[in-house]
């Protein structure tokens, strides 16, 4: 019986791992689509099951509409809710186009439902077919493999059991079965991308060059997400390890990024921004391109993107703006910790045959060569520094400049200095002074902590 798509939505169900005992709330339009999703919930468990309408009041027919899913339902006795709601009111408003204001606020109402009413997913509808017409439309506007992907069959709390269904057999389904349904007559009006698609470009194809191109669309996109999938997780691995907060602004390190292939470099620029922003509304190809040619060739850079502030020097490349505020200078006890300003330092004390590897969060210093007590404090007009490897001394102005330090981070940056001066600027320069030597015995060892903080609420 292939009419009979029990089968497939089981397997569906399966593959989401959605298990009987869950509540779910299904959207049921009233058209044939949502009417074959809510029967076949039905035969797999009715008593877990409710349905919400959304009388949008877009045509005459919508209380119809809305009539026809309640008396249904209740023939059922399946839980069905009805809500109104003004959307030309609220698109005269957000200036949204009505496809994507109606979207907007269909998707909202239901998630405020589903979580009041103790739901625990929500099922829409969606078929194969809507995924052809998905990936062509993405395809004319120039979409990238994360397009490509159409539809997810789940996302959060939503799923789409019928994706891998096309029209043709839900109607046959509706047909076998006797599920009434109605018909939406918006969908036949090709003032719209998507019915021009499904009414004009599609029919074309099919006949002139692929009879079986819904078929191959829903296969591209299959193969696009899982392609993307595995290029996603590889660029939130690179991100997990080498990206970090601080002060509320995320840095990564520009030499790292430089190493990584062109593809790699924008979904990393991508995760940045959505880990910034918490999602990616508003970002197109051309913003993160924008964004990556200013990264490769300039090694100072400020850029406005949608919604966020990005900047970048020789060393990192910095998402959002640092909050910072006015702070005092601090003693650093040895052995000890502190805070000074947003930044955590930590001094150890190591015998010389037993300190471990450096790493780039920290320098060390021949404890007997320093002038005791340590103070972290912040920059201080004519403040000069010998860098390590260096001839003569430099303005700390100077040092910032060159490593392209943004203007607005400088007076925040602290300077960790013994009694004689500046010993070590984190993430700008050292001193030459008390470099250690084969007559060193203890090691001072400071720690920028606030970049190890950064890394492990990174990883979290």
């Amino acid at each position: 019986m292939d009419f009979d798509l029990l089968t497939v939505f089981l397997e569906n169900l399966q593959a989401m791992s959605v298990a009987k005992q869950e509540r779910i709330l299904i959207a049921v339009s009233g058209g044939p689509d949502s009417m074959a999703l809510l029967h076949l919930f039905v035969r797999w468990n009715v008593r877990n099951i409710g349905a919400f309408h959304l009388n949008h009041g877009f045509r005459e027919t919508a209380a119809r509409d809305a009539a026809f899913v309640r008396d249904y339902c209740r023939d059922l006795h399946i839980p069905v809710e009805i809500q109104e709601y003004d959307i030309n009111r609220y698109l005269a408003a957000s200036g949204e186009s009505k496809q994507q204001g109606a979207r907007k606020i269909r998707y909202q109402l239901l998630k405020n439902f589903a979580e009041a009413g103790g739901y625990h997913r929500i099922a829409l509808g969606h078929h194969g077919d809507d995924q052809a017409e998905t990936v062509l439309m993405r395809i004319l506007r120039g979409s990238g493999l994360h397009g490509l992907g159409g539809i997810p069959m789940q996302r959060g709390m939503f799923i789409r059991p019928l994706l891998t269904v096309s029209k043709e057999e839900i109607i046959r389904y509706c047909q076998f079965f006797g599920v009434p349904y109605v018909q939406d007559e918006t969908n036949l009006e090709p003032i719209y991308l998507r019915n021009k698609v499904r009414q004009e470009l599609l029919p074309l194809l099919a006949e002139e060059y692929n009879p079986e191109i819904m078929t191959r669309l829903v296969q591209l996109a299959d193969l696009a997400r899982e392609d993307e999938l595995e290029l996603q997780t590889q660029a939130e691995e690179i991100c997990r390890k080498h990206m970090r907060w601080q002060r509320g602004q995320l840095t990564f390190p520009r030499g790292r990024f430089l190493e990584l292939s062109t593809a790699m470099q924008r979904r990393v620029l991508r995760r940045l921004l959505e880990l910034y922003r918490g999602h990616l509304r508003q970002i197109s190809f051309v913003h993160i391109e924008q964004w990556r040619r200013q990264i490769l060739e300039n090694p100072s850079f400020q850029l406005t993107l949608p919604q966020v502030w990005v900047s970048g020097n020789v060393e990192y490349i910095f998402v959002g703006t640092f909050s910072a505020e006015e702070w005092e200078p601090v003693e650093l006890t040895v052995p000890g910790q502190v805070q000074a300003g947003g930044f955590t330092v930590r001094a150890e004390l190591w015998e010389r045959d037993q300190l471990p590897p450096r790493t780039e969060d920290c320098e060390d210093f021949d404890l007997e060569e320093l002038q005791l007590p340590l103070v972290i404090r912040p920059r201080r007009e004519g403040d000069r520094l010998r860098p390590f490897g260096g001839a003569g001394t430099k303005k700390v102005k100077d040092l910032f400049i060159e490593a392209r330090i943004p203007v607005q981070l400088r007076d925040f940056l602290p300077l960790i200095c013994d009694q004689e001066g500046i010993l070590w600027i984190p993430t700008v320069r050292r001193s030459h002074r008390a470099a250690l030597s084969d007559s060193t015995r203890k090691v001072l060892r400071l720690i920028n902590v606030s970049h190890l903080k950064c890394n492990s609420k990174c990883n979290s």
